[in-house]
């Protein structure tokens, strides 16, 4: 997908899943960041927002209600959240990356407080983001909406001045935007996939593990990349 000479303009949807610090009744281990790179959006949007409105004229909700999510997922929703999927599978134009690891490692050391879960979720974003820019990409980053506690002197926008290919960015409900939702989606199956005990009464979440595993093996790693934190090794991320 990159050209060795000509500057890409990219936009970057970005969504995390899980808890920094577990909540027991949840029963979920792992958490990460997901990034979809996309460089042609008007088309896959145009294809994706009619499974949208069918969506929405299924559970009968106002629009600002519903979206397509991972955790969200149902019985009546089910079949939308695959054609969601087979849809941007025969898309070509887009790249998925995420950073991972399980919450319950010896050697992980669990944020404190609301400002530490802020500022850990910035960094992570900025490292991702950072090792996945291609030699020639500029990107607007576009992430699901996450309160920055007052006290916290990290800002979001802080990754445009910190990561020079990173021109602007901005904080959005993930309602609004289908690629903000196709991150969550593909996230959310690809972590599922890692920890079956999470849960899952209905079969649905099962079912759309297995599309994004079935996706992950068809496009391969040069679209579709995921990073392991090894903390023994990459401890340093936790300053980044």
């Amino acid at each position: 997908m990159e050209t060795i000479n000509k500057v890409i303009k990219t936009f970057t949807f970005l969504d995390e899943s899980g808890a920094l610090v577990p909540i027991e009744k949840q029963h979920r281990k792992y958490f990460g960041i997901g990034i979809l790179k996309h460089t042609q959006t008007v088309d896959l949007i145009s294809k994706l927002h009619p499974i949208y409105e069918t969506l929405c004229s299924e559970l009968k909700k106002d629009k600002t209600q519903i979206e397509f999510s991972f955790k969200r997922t149902t019985s009546k929703s089910i079949k939308y959240d695959i054609k969601f999927l087979e849809t941007l599978e025969k898309d070509f134009n887009w790249e998925f990356n995420c950073l991972y690891f399980n919450t319950e490692d010896k050697l992980y050391q669990k944020p404190n407080n609301a400002v530490e879960k802020w500022e850990r979720y910035v960094s992570y974003s900025k490292l991702l983001i950072r090792k996945n820019l291609w030699s020639k990409e500029e990107t607007v980053l576009i992430a699901d909406y996450l309160r920055k506690p007052t006290v916290s002197l990290k800002k979001f926008e802080y990754i445009v001045s910190d990561i020079d290919q990173v021109y602007n960015a901005i904080q959005l409900e993930s309602h609004g935007v289908l690629l903000t939702q196709a991150a969550d989606l593909l996230l959310g199956g690809y972590l599922y996939s890692l920890d079956k005990e999470a849960g899952d009464k209905e079969g649905n979440k099962t079912l759309i593990s297995e599309k994004v595993l079935q996706i992950k093996e068809k496009v391969g790693k040069k679209k579709f990349n995921c990073w392991e934190m090894n903390w023994s090794r990459n401890s340093r991320a936790e300053g980044v």
